[in-house]
């Protein structure tokens, strides 16, 4: 009897056990589930690196994507930067949206040392945020960047953003960007862009004659026409020339030869191929603008100067 009296007090504690480490088991995933959400959050939504915000602004910014994007299930993210050598927006976008894990995201740049602002959609956001809903973002958003208001700017575009994931009306379903002809760079092609990439760009369209070594040769040519007006005018002029000794009556033609000197050879530049849109912009068969990024994510796009 004795040894039969703590097995059954086992027995009838295993019940209890099951039911502690059942509810260990939930908190526990509770908090692994609370503590994916916090990483998620932790993903910085402004990228200032043109320094346009104050810190102030940038933690209102922030709050502001991730309240209103985790509303429609997405992110919502701001970038800038003033990099004299950086690629146009619609291919940095690209190649920063690929470092980042595959999200429904919608992206907006400001380019300042170009003044040039592109927006994009991934995931849900290419389905909802399309490039007719970004034409309108970007027609509300140029005037407070033109003023440099761009707290407003930004606000307005995370908003809409919002609006945007809400409405069902008109939607884009189809990602194929090939069908019709692509953005072009040149005025009188049939999907002028005047944002669209060229060969030089982000060499900046400055004034010429502000750079330094314009500076320098414009100072040695005038320094140049100086000197030899002063050294023109330091001696007494020739009267005599080549007819003074010349006796016309007792000179004449007694020869000719030819006798190969040099050969001059002309290079010129063979023009630039314009293969901007090889990374797969242009529009499909809707009409919606988009593309592909190098790392083969399809998205919508559209932008505008500010």
């Amino acid at each position: 009897m004795s040894l039969t009296r703590p097995l059954i007090k086992r027995i009838h504690s295993l019940p209890l056990l099951i039911l502690i480490i059942s509810i260990i088991s939930i908190i526990m995933s509770g908090s692994l589930i609370t503590h994916a959400s916090e990483n998620k959050e932790s993903i910085p939504r402004v990228y200032d690196n043109a320094g346009l915000l104050s810190t102030d602004e940038i933690e209102h910014l922030e709050n502001l994507c991730i309240e209103q994007g985790d509303g429609v299930g997405i992110e919502i993210l701001v970038l800038t930067h003033n990099d004299s050598s950086a690629e146009h927006p619609e291919f940095y976008l690209e190649d920063f949206n690929d470092t980042l894990p595959e999200a429904d995201r919608v992206l907006l740049l400001v380019d300042m040392y170009n003044r040039i602002f592109w927006i994009q959609g991934y995931g849900s956001a290419e389905t909802y945020i399309h490039s007719d809903r970004i034409d309108q973002i970007v027609k509300t958003i140029t005037s407070p960047l033109s003023k440099g208001n761009y707290v407003e700017a930004f606000e307005t575009y995370i908003t809409m953003s919002r609006d945007y994931m809400e409405d069902d009306s008109e939607l884009n379903r189809d990602y194929d960007y090939t069908v019709n002809q692509p953005q072009s760079n040149n005025p009188d092609g049939p999907f002028y862009d005047d944002t669209w990439p060229y060969d030089n760009y982000g060499d900046r369209k400055a004034d010429i004659f502000t750079t330094w070594w314009v500076q320098l040769i414009i100072s040695f040519i005038i320094g140049g026409i100086a000197v030899g007006v002063m050294a023109y005018n330091s001696g007494g002029k020739m009267t005599a020339g080549s007819s003074t000794y010349l006796d016309r009556s007792q000179s004449g033609l007694i020869g000719r030869r030819d006798q190969y000197l040099r050969t001059r050879t002309t290079r010129v530049r063979r023009p630039k191929q314009n293969n901007s849109n090889t990374r797969g912009g242009g529009f499909n068969s809707g009409g919606f603008r988009g593309g592909v990024s190098s790392g083969g994510r399809s998205h919508s796009s559209g932008g505008g100067r500010f």
